[in-house]
């Protein structure tokens, strides 16, 4: 129905395959600066989120027939495979609240502040309609995503020296939560973004320092070659027959470097190509 259909949309905010996808759009062909800002809060709210679903391990609200669960499952949205104990804060309310409202700090135009909170409200409600949060969760995942959303706003305007500083501090806090919560495989996912967003950064920013283009030939190339490097990657890691990829060691590796590639790599070609 209507309803289900736009829960799913909003919804989508909030699913880590979107949001990647999304982050490298506009890192490679709308706004780099715009690119890293999300970038920057979609990891460390991400290292925070999960790691506050591990200390809390509050049952979702399904677990304890206090609403029933709406089950969906397609390749871009499902509520049968979240684990039962993770649900406090809603990830999806972080990430979306920390996604548009670095998008509405970017912008700083009225329509925004309008637009990207009633986005954000609809992502909470969408986790709220299909029975898997309780609106503490939701209420409390979206201050946290609009609270880092902030935080690096204030951190980008400061010297590149605190920035530097800023992501080596999330990535040791990301190792520090993996031996925390030993076992957790989003836990070391995270913990591999971040890590590697500590070292690319500052070396694009020093050795490749790519700029935003403007032509439509080139946006559509940029998407090719960025998304071609970036699936031999990842998509690489997922077909391969190997029962050891499902070890924590090589998840960490595929997702550092799925991070390089998008960040070092394609921007290098981008550069080297004139695209």
């Amino acid at each position: 129905d209507i309803a289900t259909l736009m829960a799913c949309l909003f919804s989508l905010f909030g699913e880590t395959i979107f949001l990647v996808v999304l982050l490298c759009a506009i890192y490679w062909i709308v706004n780099k600066q715009l690119g890293e800002r999300i970038m920057l809060v979609t990891f460390s709210s991400m290292t925070v989120n999960t790691g506050l679903k591990n200390l809390f391990a509050r049952p979702r609200p399904y677990t304890t027939g206090k609403v029933s669960r709406l089950d969906i499952d397609n390749p871009l949205i499902s509520t049968t495979e979240l684990h039962d104990l993770q649900s406090f804060p809603s990830g999806h309310s972080q990430m979306s609240g920390g996604l548009f409202f670095s998008c509405a700090l970017h912008k700083r135009k009225a329509w925004g502040w309008i637009l990207f909170p009633l986005l954000t409200l609809g992502v909470m409600l969408s986790r709220l309609y299909f029975g898997v949060h309780y609106p503490s969760d939701v209420l409390v995942g979206a201050t946290f995503g609009i609270a880092f959303a902030f935080l690096w706003d204030w951190i980008l305007k400061q010297k590149e020296g605190v920035l530097y500083l800023a992501l080596a501090l999330f990535a040791l806090l990301s190792i520090g939560l993996v031996f925390l919560f030993p076992g957790d495989k989003t836990q070391v996912e995270v913990c591999a973004m971040s890590v590697a967003a500590a070292i690319c950064l500052p070396l694009e920013h020093k050795f490749i320092r790519f700029e935003n283009t403007s032509g439509a030939k080139n946006k559509v190339l940029r998407l090719l070659v960025g998304f071609l490097c970036v699936g031999i990657v990842y998509g690489g890691f997922s077909v391969l027959p190997f029962a050891f990829l499902e070890l924590l060691e090589w998840k960490f590796i595929k997702y550092f470097l799925t991070v390089v590639v998008a960040t070092l790599v394609a921007p290098a070609l981008f550069k080297k190509f004139k695209i």
